[in-house]
């Protein structure tokens, strides 16, 4: 959906570090910056499912607000925004010296928390992070996070945590 109401269908490709959704529609192809684009989907055959992107108003880096895609990962009082990026990982195939090295590419997901409200917070993935920024049932996380062995930085623990958050 474009931010002139408009809705359209077609092959849809997305770049989080330009901003940027390519739609590939009769032989033809479209290209929508974030400050065209209000929302789209796509179907993803590796998740089978459907994924939601949104465009929301963001700081940058000079404190400007700016249009910003964010993948809607759980919805609630609480949401759950990510943006994925994808870097290359070194890893040795082993100890000593002469072992190989092999980098490959992973995807990596920076997370945000939107309220009802509106308010957008980016969170680092840290245990620390999340307990300063849910500080309200700081015990209760604690407690939950804990005795689920989950991590807040892996993304579908992470959708568990904001989920019980929500709950309680």
């Amino acid at each position: 959906m474009t931010t002139d109401q408009d809705t359209i269908s077609g092959e849809i490709k997305y770049d989080f570090p330009s901003n940027m959704v390519t739609l590939v529609k009769n032989e033809s192809v479209i290209a929508f910056s974030s400050h065209k684009l209000i929302y789209f989907e796509i179907y993803d055959e590796g998740y089978k499912s459907y994924r939601e992107f949104y465009t929301i108003l963001h700081k940058n880096a000079s404190n400007y607000l700016t249009p910003i895609l964010f993948e809607l990962q759980f919805e609630g009082v609480l949401s759950l925004l990510s943006r994925e990026s994808i870097v290359m990982e070194t890893s040795s195939l082993g100890y000593g010296y002469g072992v190989p090295i092999v980098s490959q590419p992973v995807v990596r997901y920076d997370f945000f928390f939107l309220t009802k409200a509106g308010k957008l917070t980016h969170f680092s993935g840290s245990k620390r992070d999340l307990l300063r920024i849910l500080a309200k049932k700081k015990n209760e996380l604690q407690t939950f996070i804990k005795g689920n062995r989950l991590k807040t930085d892996d993304l579908r623990d992470l959708v568990r945590i904001i989920a019980f958050y929500n709950s309680i």
